[in-house]
């Protein structure tokens, strides 16, 4: 037994990402969405091993075997941490693969590009998740921020 575990804490304009098996991390900037996280799953192996494309690891039936989770039983953790330094209007959207499971990048990109208060845009992820069958557990956290310069006379 064993859970996936992804964490973004921001303080200032730094971000550290921490990383253990499917749930993901992406940053919002300029309208473009990048992942910040790597899935760790025998698919997403399979891709970096150049045995499948990362369109076929989608609807491969190992994209759910994880090859790393936190669990009890004593074992090493493959734990990934990256620190990434935040701009003005970037957003950082961690959510679990409920999300990424039923919903295109294309999609979410569209959503976070909407205005308006990061709950509703969290709302219209977990929407457009359980329309499209919501099969498993959605999570969705969203961050909006607004960086401000300080005068350099200051």
């Amino acid at each position: 037994m064993g859970t996936t575990l992804t964490l973004a804490a921001s303080l200032g304009t730094d971000l550290l990402v921490a990383h253990v098996g499917d749930s993901r991390a992406y940053l919002m900037r300029e309208g473009r969405l990048q992942r910040l996280t790597h899935d760790q799953t025998l698919a997403q192996g399979m891709v970096d091993a150049g045995l499948i494309t990362a369109e076929k690891a989608a609807k491969h039936t190992l994209r759910h075997v994880l090859t790393g989770v936190l669990s009890a039983n004593g074992k090493t953790v493959p734990l990934e941490v990256a620190w990434f330094k935040l701009v003005d209007g970037d957003q950082v959207l961690v959510c679990s693969d409920g999300l990424t499971e039923m919903v295109t990048e294309a999609a979410i990109t569209d959503a976070l590009n909407q205005p308006g208060p990061a709950a509703d845009i969290c709302q219209t992820l977990v929407d457009l998740a359980l329309k499209a069958g919501g099969r498993d557990n959605v999570t969705v956290v969203l961050a909006r921020y607004r960086i401000t310069r300080i005068p350099a006379s200051l």
